[in-house]
């Protein structure tokens, strides 16, 4: 009688570890298909000074706050390299896309402003 308790205990705590991990797969799935919770838009013109803290504060409020983000470059015409730097980028995992058409921007965007000042001389 004591075997087959134990080999009950052992099941219970299988199957549970199983459905456990099932539901954990499922979230993820669903949470990867939903549109993500934080939309920025950098507006950039010659930004490379900037561009990468920018994008690293932003990866690092999203990290701890748990919130997925999308991240959206619109170029206004750099000359330096803000574009390469850009591309670097590309590879992580979180939602990324770089706007060179201006697109219609959705209501709950947060647009932020990195294009150098042109100073004339």
């Amino acid at each position: 009688m004591a075997d087959f308790l134990i080999w009950l205990l052992a099941a219970f705590g299988c199957s549970s570890l199983l459905v456990m991990l099932l539901e954990r797969v499922t979230d993820r799935m669903s949470s990867s298909a939903e549109s993500p919770d934080e939309n920025y838009r950098l507006l950039i013109r010659d930004s490379e000074q900037v561009l990468e803290g920018v994008i690293r504060s932003l990866l690092f409020r999203s990290y701890w706050s748990g919130k997925s983000i999308r991240i959206t470059l619109q170029d206004e015409g750099s000359t330096d390299d803000s574009l390469k730097m850009a591309a670097l980028y590309e590879r992580y995992p979180y939602c990324w896309s770089v706007d060179r058409h201006q697109g219609i921007v959705p209501s709950n965007t947060i647009i932020i402003d990195l294009r150098s000042k042109q100073v004339e001389a």
